[in-house]
């Protein structure tokens, strides 16, 4: 929980899109996001599997469902009316303060062909065309191609230069979409009707089976967001007109509003279940009540056939790798098609997808064996002196490389790589704090007790605390301190007085007495 205070703390520093983006930037911050979020999450769900195995084995199914109905899902409810609203709040001001630090193309540095195509500047663009650059090459940060640079920032007069030039009007993005589906989105009709014209083609699908129509569905917050975020300047009426006129080019029946087709209801509806963020980052609380759920069926029919807890060495032992590996392995490929990222997907929608359920299911499943498995020996983890350093300075690096500049061929080395991590952090982990805080203290109990509010309650804060330090000219490794302790303190002292004692701290950790031991 406190690793992810200081990963979303890192992100205004680092090169990437964030909704605040500070004025000094530093490399080491990318390395510090991409470790940690190499291993973070799935060893959560591992641990949360552990403790629930714990919790059914000790007090039974019907106790296990009624403590995390208590403690998941409740605070889930809460966080999305309390937290979530604040959250949207101070991203709105991060937005219209200009945080996210300019146009899309900016973030590839110096003037080249994508940052000259977002810019509209044909000239530049010409002359690394006459450089033998290729055109339909994908931005390295964002995967969006010249083409559909122009498209976005509204430069017909590029797009068609870029074409007669021999751009390939059908060359995908990262996303699977081409140029098109961003003209659908945005409404660019004149736009919509100069890609047609050179052969577009509308039936094509991006990695969610979205073809350009589909774009001109899209919701106005979600819109909303996407335009603040790239900073394009759109009218909400010039968007609709421009959406419908781009449907009934495509051919699309039921586009329009107050008349929706059946078909267009149950796309719109399956759109806002897969897409539209609605947990934010409280989705890890999403997925626990799915894998609490998959546990109690569990749980149920091991009641019913005598499953026994017991030493199983193929759990305890190395030889957990030969089998852990490869199956994890599978889900792991479905991820970072889109996107390449040292580390796992996430998904905030209502919907998850099932790659991502089975990825951090398999960590979950594995800490509800491991604890009926009796470790008694603590063989888990127990060479963490030699696990950490192996993992950080081998195995991260090499994943790193593989990942974000290997070619294509070296996918399954690279996403085999961030497996590795993971299971090999996890384990080190473990063993580390076995080894240092094996003992009962206060101030680590205190601490663990806080974490999850401070988790629940630190994003708007961390926005907040951004906003406030980003053009301050000092290090960025003192700003980053900053916001971390200033944000870390709040929200220590929101616990010790506003929550800890009260019916919230009775919810998150359960009833605390005021002076106990």
């Amino acid at each position: 929980m406190l690793l992810g205070i200081a990963l979303h703390a890192s992100l205004s520093f680092a090169q990437g899109p964030w909704l605040v983006q500070d004025s000094v930037k530093s490399g080491w911050f990318g390395l510090l996001i991409t470790a940690v979020h190499g291993f973070r999450m799935p060893l959560f769900f591992l641990l949360s599997g552990f403790f629930t195995a714990m919790l059914w084995r000790r007090r039974g199914l019907k106790a296990l469902i009624h403590h995390r109905f208590r403690r998941v899902f409740l605070p889930l409810l809460l966080g999305m009316v309390t937290i979530g609203p604040a959250m949207h709040w101070i991203a709105g001001l991060a937005l219209a303060d200009g945080g996210n630090g300019g146009q899309l193309g900016e973030a590839s540095g110096a003037t080249n062909v994508w940052k000259a195509s977002a810019e509209g500047d044909w000239d530049s663009v010409a002359r690394f065309i006459d450089e033998r650059v290729p055109i339909d090459t994908q931005d390295p940060k964002f995967g969006i191609t010249p083409l559909s640079y122009a498209v976005l920032y509204g430069h017909k007069t590029v797009v068609q230069q870029l074409m007669d030039r021999g751009a390939n009007v059908n060359a995908p993005n990262r996303d699977g979409g081409t140029a098109l589906h961003t003209a659908a989105f945005l409404g660019r009709a004149d736009i919509a009707r100069t890609l047609l014209a050179a052969g577009a083609d509308p039936n094509l699908q991006n990695e969610r089976g979205e073809t350009a129509v589909d774009g001109t569905r899209a919701d106005w917050p979600t819109t909303q967001f996407v335009l603040r975020l790239t900073k394009v300047s759109i009218d909400e009426e010039a968007l609709r007109r421009g959406r419908e006129e781009i449907a009934q080019l495509l051919g699309a029946e039921g586009t329009h509003a107050g008349n929706p087709s059946k078909a267009g209801k149950l796309r719109r509806m399956w759109m806002f279940l897969t897409q539209v963020p609605v947990f934010h980052h409280l989705w890890f609380l999403w997925f626990l009540c799915w894998m609490v759920g998959g546990f109690a069926v569990w749980a149920w029919l091991a009641d019913r056939v005598g499953w026994v807890a017991k030493p199983r060495r193929w759990v305890t032992s190395p030889l957990r790798y030969l089998w852990l590996i490869p199956l994890t392995l599978i889900p792991a490929l479905f991820m970072g098609r889109v996107l390449p990222n040292f580390g796992p997907d996430t998904s905030t929608a209502l919907l998850p997808p099932l790659h991502l359920l089975a990825y951090y299911g398999i960590f979950y499943g594995f800490g509800a064996m491991y604890f009926d498995s009796q470790d008694e020996g603590s063989r888990m983890g127990n060479r963490w002196w030699l696990t950490l350093p192996f993992s950080v300075l081998i195995i991260y690096p090499a994943g790193l490389h593989a990942t974000f500049e290997g070619v294509e061929r070296w996918r399954f080395m690279a996403v085999g790589l961030q497996v590795i991590y993971v299971w090999a952090m996890s384990a080190g982990m473990i063993g580390l704090f076995r080894r240092f805080v094996s003992q009962e203290r206060k101030w680590v109990r205190y601490l663990s007790d806080a974490s999850y509010w401070m988790y629940i309650a630190h994003l708007p804060l961390v926005l907040a605390a951004q906003l406030w330090v980003r053009d301050w000219s000092m290090p960025a490794t003192l700003k980053f301190l900053i916001v971390c302790g200033s944000v870390s303190l709040v929200l220590l002292v929101s616990y010790e007085y506003a929550v800890r004692y009260t019916w919230v701290g009775a919810l998150l950790n359960g009833r605390k007495v005021r002076g106990a031991a």
